[in-house]
């Protein structure tokens, strides 16, 4: 023991500087550890990061989908002589005849030729089917509310009415009305009264006076 603490006595300095030396290789191994440990954090952090994004890339994309759905729908109301009448949502491209199936189809009762089973549906289209020997309302509706108390016939929408509706409109007879209808049938809806011009008889004059009498 008397060695050992003579040799540390003449070694002191010796010693001292071990010590310190030994301290500085901790507290680097220490800072050495922390910093890496710390840069592997960033790393994941932003390895992570993409991974957010994918996922709200997908929610949005998710949203989107759902909203283009919604729009490509619409809302039918379908009447008369038909199994279960109501307001049915129906893709935007269908025609009257999905509108009738989803109605539960025609009733026994019910006139197929009142209605154009091809037609191309739009939002808030009303589809009356009417029944063996019956006229639609859109063409028989009356109101008693003018002064001289005489029905006044509406307006039938040339995109709703069958060939029979447009053959009773004053000006109209079987072959119009033939022709609207086919009209219709290639070419799509009418966006317009004026576009009643394409069909080959019906002139400037004809159509003053088929306005009073139709609506799109």
């Amino acid at each position: 023991m008397l060695k050992l603490k003579e040799f540390y006595q003449k070694n002191q300095k010796w010693c001292l500087i071990g010590a310190a030396g030994l301290i500085a290789v901790l507290v680097f191994g220490f800072f050495f550890v922390f910093q890496s440990s710390h840069e592997g954090q960033n790393e994941w952090t932003s390895a992570s990061k993409p991974i957010a994004t994918k996922e709200e890339a997908k929610t949005q994309e998710a949203e989107t989908t759902k909203k283009e759905e919604k729009q490509a729908l619409v809302f039918v109301d379908v009447k008369g002589a038909v199994r279960d009448p109501g307001v049915y949502r129906i893709e935007k491209d269908g025609r009257v005849k999905d509108a009738i199936k989803r109605a539960g189809g025609l009733s026994p009762e019910a006139d197929p030729n009142s209605v154009n089973l091809a037609q191309k549906l739009k939002d808030e289209m009303v589809v009356e089917v009417v029944k063996k020997g019956g006229k639609s309302s859109s063409v028989v509706a009356t109101s008693s509310g003018s002064a001289s108390g005489q029905a006044e016939a509406t307006k039938v929408n040339i995109n709703q009415a069958t060939a029979q509706d447009l053959e009773q409109v004053p000006g109209i007879g079987k072959a119009k009305a033939a022709a609207i209808i086919e009209y219709r049938e290639k070419e799509g809806l009418f966006t317009k009264i004026e576009d009643l011009t394409q069909i080959s008889g019906i002139g400037e004059k004809t159509l003053e006076k088929l306005k009073a009498h139709l609506e799109v």
